[in-house]
């Protein structure tokens, strides 16, 4: 029978390779290496794809597997891949290249760190002030001066008296008073010690130690630093009668006080109510 010219014809039977469409790829700047390296391994596979029987079915071609990014670099499993180069026409060996792409450094941005920042300190003297409050803490300053003030005075007299009259408090003097035939050449001597809070006078009449009188005040040295209060000596006349009386000092912190012994022509006693004391 006759074939009709819109009647297709029969296919041949055999093996009978299957060209693909043609794959268009856009020209990309960076990309022309991977378009060559994809064409290459496609055309590699339609070359090893065993013969396909005679059918009507559409198979679809399968598409290359992403390489991974660290093909081709030292010490992968992955095999470096072939450039479009290779396996040309005229017999010339292709060469092959490895596309490294090299690592991107992306830089921290700089944060800024704000510091903390203290609060401004409060003015407390800020606004209306009442006068009140200048003069009351004026008042409380001059206070405290007067009572550092103080220390520090009663500090340096004690130092004073421990190089002045020692420790215990030790004062001597040569006085002529009339006993044991003292007189300007060899007159008496007398010595007067604050033993603990006690005051104790030693004469030596005519400065001799042989028949030495010693005197003692008939009361304590009462008040803070009694123990070491100074006592010193003076000789005058103060009843009246012509003879040097003896006056005993003792200097307290806060005031002196003295104590007088009547001189009788041969020792010192102590005064009686008929003793005209004027001092």
């Amino acid at each position: 029978m006759g074939r009709s010219a819109d009647q297709p014809q029969k296919r041949t039977t055999g093996p009978r390779r299957a060209v693909p469409s043609p794959v268009t790829f856009s020209e990309m700047p960076g990309r022309s290496n991977r378009a060559t390296e994809d064409e290459d391994l496609f055309d590699d596979e339609l070359a090893s794809d065993p013969p396909r029987s005679n059918t009507t079915a559409i198979r679809r071609a399968n598409l290359p597997v992403p390489r991974p990014p660290t093909a081709g670099l030292p010490g992968s499993p992955v095999p470096q891949r072939r450039t479009g180069g290779q396996g040309g026409q005229g017999g010339q060996s292709k060469q092959f290249t490895t596309s490294q792409i090299p690592p991107i450094n992306i830089q921290p941005t700089a944060r800024s760190i704000t510091q903390p920042q203290a609060e401004p300190a409060k003015n407390i003297l800020k606004g209306k002030v009442h006068w009140l409050l200048p003069v009351g803490i004026g008042m409380i300053a001059m206070l405290v001066l007067w009572e550092v003030g103080s220390l520090v005075l009663a500090w340096g007299n004690t130092r004073l008296d421990d190089l002045r009259y020692g420790n215990p408090r030790t004062y001597q003097i040569d006085a002529v008073v009339g006993h044991g035939g003292d007189a300007l050449d060899h007159p008496s001597h007398f010595i007067a010690v604050n033993l603990n809070r006690q005051a104790i006078v030693v004469e030596f009449p005519a400065g001799k130690q042989a028949g030495a009188l010693s005197y003692v005040v008939p009361y304590y040295i009462l008040g803070p630093g009694g123990d070491l209060t100074p006592i010193t000596l003076e000789f005058r006349d103060v009843t009246g009668d012509g003879k040097h009386d003896m006056i005993i000092h003792m200097h307290l912190q806060s005031q002196d006080q003295t104590y007088v012994f009547v001189n009788d022509g041969a020792k010192f006693r102590p005064p009686t109510t008929k003793d005209n004391i004027h001092l």
